[in-house]
């Protein structure tokens, strides 16, 4: 066998190795960036979810004083009512 035959065939494997190993890098890549999409997705709907159950939170204590102050208003109410009944009376 020659040497420029050989060399042609090294060349050419090389190359093809080459263009393999930037496939391979180029998918590894790809699967980096999707895992990474997936984390901060995953992430997001997290804090989402912590944001969510935070306000709940905020909106059940402030319809736990609006109770509150619902039910102060009625005795006060009726406080006045029977004070009025009573001067009256």
């Amino acid at each position: 066998m020659k040497v420029r035959p050989l060399e042609q065939f090294y060349k050419e494997n090389v190359n093809r190795l080459k263009e393999q190993m930037k496939k391979q890098e180029k998918e590894r890549m790809d699967r980096v960036k999707q895992q990474i999409r997936e984390e901060q997705k995953a992430c997001y709907e997290q804090k989402l979810q912590e944001e969510k159950a935070a306000r709940e939170r905020e909106l059940r204590l402030v319809q736990d004083e609006l109770t509150r102050i619902t039910e102060q208003a009625v005795r006060l109410k009726e406080q006045i009512e029977q004070a009025l009944e009573e001067k009256e009376g």
